[in-house]
């Protein structure tokens, strides 16, 4: 995991825009909230942190653009989310949901409860979190991707999944070693 953490610069710095941006360009502080999945089917989910970005609904509730990335052939590009989250009553639930495919070229909205969920899924629950306890977004091992583009971020896949795959290769290859000594220490 320190190694995925160490990596995030640079995979940032490689997909952000070095150039100036045009105003009305959609820009955003991006987040990794949450992945999951393993080799070749990776998922990675980021979050909009930007206080300009986050709107207030009424009661209470504030709005959160979290955008998911799959590395899985077949999936798109990345489904985008508006998240509803209610600090207060510690709830979240979806009221927007629209998958990107670039073979198409837009956004193709998709079926998604709006209900309030009682036991969601990781990737809300620390969306949840990421609004309500932003002082422990590094205990909860959410990590900052830094101010780009919105556009940049199907960018960001490609390199994300290359970190976490490489991490993956090295917990199997540390755990084939950890098994080959204990086979050796048991003889």
């Amino acid at each position: 995991m320190i190694a995925f953490t160490r990596q995030l610069l640079p995979a940032a710095l490689l997909c952000s825009a070095l150039s100036a941006q045009a105003s009305e360009v959609l820009m955003g502080d991006f987040w990794v909230v949450h992945y999951q999945g393993g080799l070749g089917k990776n998922q990675v989910f980021l979050a909009d942190g930007d206080p300009k970005n986050i709107f207030n609904r009424p009661g209470g509730a504030q709005s959160l653009g979290v955008y998911q990335l799959y590395e899985e052939p077949g999936k798109p590009n990345f489904t985008t989310y508006d998240v509803e989250i209610d600090c207060a009553k510690n709830r979240v639930r979806i009221m927007g949901a629209a998958d990107f495919r670039s073979v198409f070229n837009k956004l193709l909205n998709v079926k998604y409860s709006s209900q309030w969920q009682s036991k969601p899924d990781a990737w809300l629950a620390q969306s949840r979190d990421f609004v309500c306890k932003p002082a422990e977004r590094q205990a909860k091992k959410m990590e900052r991707l830094g101010v780009m583009p919105a556009s940049q971020i199907s960018k960001a896949g490609p390199h994300l999944f290359g970190i976490l795959n490489r991490e993956a290769a090295k917990t199997a290859i540390m755990q084939k070693i950890d098994e080959g000594f204990a086979q050796m220490s048991a003889k």
